[in-house]
């Protein structure tokens, strides 16, 4: 098949990378794709990089001629069979270039956020795919009116060859952290704010470290927000956290980790952070909350907590620092296991092209 996706985000987040991650995966399946993007943004450094082709293109609004132009740049280069679009901004343009030049259109939605009235009843009728990126966000849009035979799911993938255990990684950056062999050392990684979860998190570590001398935590999130989430640290505490700011690569700071904490307390719509520790050999505890509990197998390779609940997270630190390491190690390989067979490129890949063929607006099923 043929393809055209279009993100003209400015953004590297989420929704990024998995649009991203969705090129290279159709690109690898010999899928011929070119994506209309934001000049020097996330998506076109990331593509680029990957010897893809980009046109670029701006929607600042859904009448923004350049945008237009992108798009239709690259619908001549490639004829496309589908237009694919991830952002609600450009959802109207790609619908009505994609009935100006008859080309099927397939929509992602990524987020929780409610739909306009119209929008929740033109764009499921007038895609000829609307996509929801876990269960949740599908009940979410079933909720707010959009008929359920019109939402199909399709989870993020994840480049299981790029994210994936490494012992002398693991090895080389704990030291470089001053973490101690016997250390548990549990991390978080994103945006550091109260709906993530983040300043209750802080509290249950200020209870577990106090009966668990072997407990660090390790944050990365935006260096703006360190200074307050150091005063939430208690004093005699500070030395047993460490803070970092965004890094391109993950990969040294999850194998330095046991244990990654997603403890948000608003609607996820998928949990990337989960999926991506998992893949490599990282256990994960997450809040029974959104999307996030479809991206770990809750005993197995992680384990799933109440949001916000301070005392059920303190317990859960504590109870994970009393693990053996070989029970650790058991949920970290069960987790890699876990994403191998339910996110990688090619089986995401292999559903969305069965999800496109497919000749019903039906549920996909797993």
């Amino acid at each position: 098949m043929n393809f055209v996706f279009v993100g003209t985000s400015a953004g590297a987040r989420g929704t990024e990378t998995h649009l991203v991650s969705m090129v290279r995966a159709l690109a690898q399946a010999d899928h011929q794709v070119a994506t209309v993007a934001r000049p020097n943004s996330f998506i076109s450094r990331e593509l680029m990089a990957s010897g893809l082709p980009v046109e670029p293109g701006i929607f600042r609004n859904a009448a923004d001629v350049r945008g237009v132009r992108g798009v239709l740049r690259a619908t001549r280069r490639v004829r496309p069979d589908w237009l694919v679009g991830s952002f609600g901004h450009e959802y109207w343009p790609l619908l009505t270039l994609g009935r100006l030049t008859g080309t099927r259109v397939a929509l992602f939605r990524h987020l929780n956020s409610r739909l306009k009235p119209a929008s929740r009843v033109l764009l499921p009728r007038w895609a000829d795919r609307f996509i929801a990126v876990s269960e949740s966000m599908r009940a979410d849009l079933v909720r707010q009116g959009v008929a359920p035979e019109r939402i199909q799911l399709l989870y993020n993938p994840l480049d299981v060859e790029h994210f994936r255990p490494d012992a002398s990684l693991r090895t080389k950056t704990r030291q470089a952290l001053g973490i101690g062999e016997t250390e548990v050392l549990v991390g978080f990684a994103g945006a550091l704010k109260r709906e993530k979860g983040a300043f209750s998190l802080v509290q249950s570590f200020n209870q577990a470290m106090a009966q668990r001398p072997a407990l660090r935590a390790l944050w990365v999130g935006e260096e703006t927000a360190h200074a307050r989430l150091r005063e939430s640290i208690s004093p005699e505490l500070q030395a047993r956290h460490l803070l970092r700011g965004w890094t391109r690569d993950m990969r040294p700071l999850y194998a330095a980790m046991d244990a990654v904490a997603v403890p948000s307390e608003w609607m996820e719509p998928f949990g990337r952070v989960s999926i991506e520790a998992q893949a490599c050999g990282v256990p994960v505890l997450a809040s029974r909350i959104g999307g996030l509990p479809e991206t770990l197998s809750d005993g197995e390779s992680g384990w799933l907590i109440a949001p916000g609940d301070v005392a059920a997270w303190r317990d859960a630190l504590t109870a994970f620092c009393d693990l053996p390491s070989a029970r650790r190690k058991e949920m970290g390989t069960a987790g890699t296991r876990f994403v191998r067979e339910h996110f990688s490129l090619e089986r995401i890949a292999a559903e969305f092209i069965t999800l496109l063929e497919s000749p019903t607006l039906t549920l996909l099923p797993r």
